[in-house]
């Protein structure tokens, strides 16, 4: 494995405790993710119970993001040849359709020798950040049966599986997608039976993980997304901002961004014809770069080290998507640093408070009406009640105490 890199030291009277995560990334202080942006504040939440050292596949995200890490806890990549250019993209498919399980060459360690197994036995409890990773789950239980196996399930891949193949454009891509969903229904049913735990960040992901895993321990912890250091609203009032943010080589985010283009952004700039639809997000495809190069007032940042200035100057945050699964942090962030928030169903999922957007439609003229109506006269009394809401679900210091609770109880139970 690659060295390891320094970290801060939990107190001394759990410093003989350890947790070894496997997780598909690396986190570091501008990951430009938000799945990357939960296990920061989860590693943080953690530093309080135990060490943590972080074990990721050796792929160009994860070697980028070693120098990074900071002060955060260790990172180390598995063993094994570097994943990169084409045959990473097979692997990527190969996962797709063996249940979206981690990379075979990872699984592939994992079912012999060269897994870093005698690190492992040394934990106190091993943990997978991601569905992907969970996939291992089995193989490290069958190898050490007695040591906690603790899963983080960002979203439920099955679902978000289902969801792509309903709006397949093809008859194949259909296809292929149906029989990828029937292959992870089949193996999270599997992963997730293997764990003593899974936390999950809805009620409505830990009913789709019972309903896969009847027996399993499923516990909901709303993420600890508070800013730490948000800059003060400044929205433009010349030219105000519509913005949507996310990495914009997940297929899911793209998507949202050219939909919002094609159907709902002609429609608002007609009205507000000043206004401006910017996108923050890295690696934002060829196909989303020429749709925003040929849109009025439109544009791509690309990779920021920080959001904060852009959440600061919206006028309004949109979250147009219409696939994907799980908890959507980037709807939750704009909330929390009292942005006027406009999403479809997708975009507002596990949010159980839709009375507090300023819009919420899957219909793109409702939702166009919706940006021009925050655009033209927000209602701030409505955004000071999203902004209070959010702050009290995903507050820090009640994430952080739920992550040490579960974690000592499996720990100290197991």
């Amino acid at each position: 494995m690659a060295a390891a890199h320094p970290t801060d030291n939990p107190t001394p009277q759990h410093r003989e405790r350890s947790v070894l995560s496997l997780t598909k990334y690396i986190p570091y202080p501008s990951v430009p993710h938000a799945g990357g942006q939960y296990v920061l504040a989860h590693d943080r939440a953690l530093r309080g119970v135990a060490n943590v050292t972080n074990l990721a596949p050796n792929i160009p995200l994860n070697r980028e993001a070693l120098p990074l890490v900071a002060d955060g806890p260790p990172a180390a990549l598995l063993d094994g040849a570097p994943l990169d250019g084409m045959a990473l993209k097979l692997w990527r498919l190969e996962s797709v359709l063996a249940g979206s399980s981690i990379y075979w060459p990872v699984r592939r360690l994992f079912a012999g020798d060269r897994a870093p197994w005698k690190q492992f036995a040394e934990a106190d409890a091993i943990e997978f950040q991601w569905s992907e990773m969970i996939a291992l789950a089995p193989a490290v239980r069958r190898r050490l049966p007695n040591i906690p196996l603790i899963g983080i399930g960002h979203d439920i891949v099955t679902q978000r599986l289902d969801r792509q193949a309903a709006g397949a454009g093809s008859a194949l891509r259909r296809a292929l997608l149906r029989f990828a969903a029937a292959r992870s229904r089949k193996r999270e049913a599997a992963s997730f039976a293997a764990l003593d735990l899974l936390i999950v960040l809805s009620e409505k992901d830990a009913d789709l993980a019972r309903s896969l895993a009847p027996a399993l321990r499923v516990e909901v912890v709303p993420p600890g997304l508070s800013p730490n250091d948000p800059l003060p609203r400044a929205p433009h009032a010349d030219e105000p901002i519509v913005l949507f943010t996310g990495a914009m080589n997940r297929p899911e985010n793209s998507d949202a961004a050219i939909w919002f283009i094609d159907e709902i952004w002609p429609r608002v700039h007609e009205a507000v014809p000043k206004a401006r639809f910017v996108i923050a997000g890295a690696k934002p495809s060829d196909t989303l770069a020429a749709k925003v190069a040929s849109s009025p007032r439109a544009s791509l940042t690309g990779f920021v080290d920080s959001l904060e200035p852009y959440y600061a100057e919206a006028s309004v945050f949109v979250a147009p998507l219409r696939s994907g699964a799980g908890v959507k942090f980037k709807t939750i962030d704009a909330m929390l640093r009292g942005v006027p928030t406009v999403a479809t169903s997708v975009g507002a999922e596990g949010i159980d408070a839709p009375e507090l957007f300023a819009g919420l439609s899957d219909q793109s003229a409702e939702l166009a009406d919706a940006v021009i109506a925050s655009l033209k006269s927000p209602d701030e009394e409505l955004t000071r009640k999203a902004q209070e809401w959010a702050e009290s679900v995903y507050g820090v210091d009640a994430f952080e105490q739920r992550i040490r609770e579960l974690y000592a109880d499996v720990i100290d139970t197991k």
